[in-house]
């Protein structure tokens, strides 16, 4: 599942309704065939329904699946069947059913439906959605009609592709002012929106417990643990020998976040035989954590006789 393709969906719905001559006629991934949709619903009037087709990843290096380039098809589908009497610019537009009529019609609703969702700052969801798409890659429509026992009706698919945020790896915390609160916020204040099944989903998402901070960034960069260690970010193994220096700050771990690698040189006594008599020495490192001891030193006391002698 993405949240961030779903929360993308269903905020362009709600930016959609009620801004076109579609009206509230506007539903998220309604499956009935557009020619029937379009004399089922009430007058046969404009009807507009959002669905997110295909979404592409590109740039995956390894497993990285969360920080990478994508691209999601945002898909309006806009209908017209009959006769259209709309407002625009405070006039009253009346555009017959005909085949003209029905593409004027289409024309219209299509460039409504671009302005409610990318050129209205008074929309919240707009706004809102304009958190989700960091930019629009591309814009294509395409045209279809038919004829159904004496009724016409025609309609227009609009492709929108997004570069759209990324999906939050699993333990990961979700930050105070990212879009999936912003959801919440917007979804309490339009109750009108009925956007409330949503919200309780983001909800149930923000609660969740965070994982500890190297497991969180693991999931981010897609790396197996002996990767992840590789780099000193992870818990040691266990198999690892603990070694102790004398002075310096304590690196043993108390949060439950990787410890700090470090690498501690030492002389292998085990030489190749002879290998003494040409001076060489060789010189081994190991990674381990480190333990600190601070030795409890005794200071000299120094003991002044007062009597002047």
């Amino acid at each position: 599942m993405s949240i961030i393709r779903m929360l993308t969906r269903l905020t362009a719905v709600a930016a959609l309704r009620g801004t076109t001559w579609a009206d509230d006629r506007v539903f998220d991934s309604d499956n009935t065939p557009l020619g029937q949709a379009l004399v089922l619903n009430e007058a046969a009037k404009p009807y507009i329904v959002v669905y997110t087709d295909s979404d592409s990843r590109g740039g995956v290096d390894g497993t990285n699946l969360y920080l990478v380039d994508r691209e999601l098809n945002l898909v309006i589908e806009i209908g017209v069947a009959s006769k259209i009497e709309g407002e625009t610019g405070g006039e009253t537009l009346k555009i017959p059913q005909t085949d003209e009529g029905m593409e004027i019609a289409l024309d219209m609703v299509e460039d409504q439906a671009l302005g409610s969702l990318f050129g209205n700052p008074q929309n919240e969801w707009a706004e809102l959605l304009k958190h989700f798409v960091i930019k629009v890659v591309r814009v294509s429509g395409q045209r279809g009609a038919a004829a159904e026992r004496d009724r016409r009706w025609a309609a227009r698919q609009l492709s929108i592709i997004c570069d759209v945020q990324a999906d939050l790896p699993p333990g990961v915390e979700i930050p105070a002012n990212h879009p999936i609160r912003k959801f919440i916020t917007v979804a309490k204040e339009n109750p009108e929106a009925h956007m409330e099944h949503a919200a309780e989903i983001c909800e149930a998402l923000v609660s969740r417990t965070p994982a500890p901070g190297w497991e969180q960034l693991q999931a981010w960069l897609g790396l197996r643990r002996e990767g992840l260690r590789a780099i000193g970010k992870a818990p040691l193994s266990s198999d690892l020998p603990a070694m102790a220096t004398g002075y310096g700050d304590d690196l043993t771990d108390t949060k439950g976040e990787a410890p700090i690698l470090r690498k501690l040189g030492y002389d292998d006594i085990e030489m190749p035989e002879g290998m003494e008599e040409v001076g060489m020495i060789d010189v081994g490192v190991i990674s381990t954590n480190v333990v600190v001891i601070k030795p409890d030193e005794k200071k000299d006391k120094v003991v002044i006789d007062g009597s002047g002698d």
